[in-house]
């Protein structure tokens, strides 16, 4: 599997500040196995989030099943099911950029900002859980419900 990190959520809040935009969402999550605390915006049009709540959440740098590098190119056989990637496993996928790397330096926890065109994301782990994100690195975040 070509994923950087993979782990349980359990959805602690929705909109803890309220709503700031009708079609989004900002859930608070933590994680089971790792220990990371996920805040993340969510287009809750296309994929929508009620508590209680459970996700399983991934982040690659790549959709390509083997590793490769995405194409930066539209690959209709992707959208068609002629051609698997990990879009496949999963519900909801969303692509963006790391925009901010920062240490928690008293509570030796690492930050990572990323920003999905607009829906933005904050990962705080442990820095050897988090090694793999990378400034200005293109991330891909899967998301799908624990039934």
């Amino acid at each position: 599997m070509s994923t950087m990190i993979e782990d349980t959520f359990e959805v602690k809040e929705l909109d803890p500040e309220g709503r700031k935009f009708d079609l989004v969402s900002r859930v608070v999550m933590r994680s089971e196995r790792h220990e990371l605390d996920c805040i993340t915006d969510i287009n809750i049009d296309v994929y929508p989030i009620e508590l209680p709540c459970k996700l399983t959440i991934a982040w690659a740098k790549t959709i390509e099943l083997d590793g490769r590098p995405t194409q930066d190119t539209f690959d209709k056989a992707l959208c068609t099911g002629k051609r698997r990637s990990l879009m496949d496993l999963y519900e909801y996928v969303i692509t963006g950029r790391v925009y901010k790397v920062d240490t928690l330096s008293q509570q030796m926890k690492e930050v990572v900002y990323i920003s999905y065109g607009g829906l933005l994301q904050k990962i705080v782990g442990e820095p050897h859980d988090l090694k793999d994100f990378e400034m200005d690195g293109t991330v891909y975040c899967l998301m799908k419900k624990v039934v």
